[in-house]
């Protein structure tokens, strides 16, 4: 797997979004009605039911960031569907489904209260109030419940960025490195794992929020918010990657905004950072 399959979900997204008609929109179309038969997938089948010329098939597959079709298939198999979808079982029905969720969110808020303390969210408002550039890396299954998060903070006159999945390899290279606070989101830890190549070129303070993520993923960071302890990597039902971050960046947002209310319409720099040891 690498950085670029995490992307090629909301690529898919935008082009039916956003465009009609289209050939890259007739071939994303196939592609999802077959996408859980995605090896029986192939340039012939394409062109003749999505009505496209093979060097169309060419050219979205190289939009998305792949050489080929085959290329392309083979990230379907190992991308991070919304709610890992992947690990849930066929006949998974919803009664089954509504009766785990509502135990897996009272153990999640458990964990959440028992691992993150009002004193560690301080903490972090703080980290983002003291510096200029903060940026939020995240996969784009998760960047959706940050919006709110970036938008929240705006109305406190503070910028956040959101960089999603495979565009954090633009970052490498950033100048004002030094100034930088990275908060890299990462349920599982393997984000967290293909950023790492990126994240390391970059100085500044680096910040890891995960709910799974091991020790040796946490080598590269300053300080990591733990928001459960399964360490099993597998947020089976989207309870971490849709509840617990939006709760924490829910508890983020109020924070900043009661700490360092904006009455200019100015972002507020350079509060004092304590970080205990």
């Amino acid at each position: 797997m690498n950085i670029n399959d995490f992307d090629v979900l909301n690529r898919i997204s935008s082009i039916i979004n956003s465009e009609f008609g289209s050939n890259d929109a007739a071939i994303a179309r196939y592609l999802i009605a077959h996408i859980r038969r995605s090896s029986e997938i192939n340039v012939a089948a394409i062109t003749r039911d999505a009505f496209v010329t093979r060097s169309a098939v060419r050219r979205f597959c190289n939009r998305l960031g792949y050489q080929s079709l085959s290329d392309l298939k083979e990230s379907f198999t190992q991308s991070v569907f919304p709610s890992d979808l992947s690990h849930r079982e066929e006949e998974f029905g919803y009664e089954e489904y509504r009766a785990e969720l509502d135990v897996r969110m009272i153990e999640m808020f458990a964990e959440v209260e028992s691992g993150v303390s009002d004193i560690a969210i301080k903490h972090l408002v703080d980290e983002i109030d003291g510096h200029k550039n903060v940026e939020i890396w995240c996969t784009n299954n998760v960047s959706a419940n940050l919006v709110r998060f970036q938008q929240e903070m705006f109305y406190a006159g503070k910028i956040v960025r959101i960089v999603a999945g495979a565009n954090v390899a633009e970052l490498k290279n950033m100048g004002d490195a030094s100034q930088s606070l990275i908060i890299l989101v990462s349920v599982s830890g393997l984000f967290a794992s293909q950023a790492r190549e990126y994240l390391d070129c970059r100085s500044g303070r680096k910040i890891l929020i995960t709910a799974f993520s091991n020790d040796d993923k946490s080598r590269s960071f300053d300080r990591v918010y733990r928001l459960g302890n399964a360490g099993n990597g597998i947020d089976r039902l989207g309870v971490y990657s849709k509840y617990a971050m939006t709760y924490f960046f829910d508890l983020l947002s109020s924070c900043y905004l009661s700490r360092y209310p904006c009455t200019k319409g100015e972002p507020l720099y350079g509060s004092t950072l304590a970080w205990p040891e």
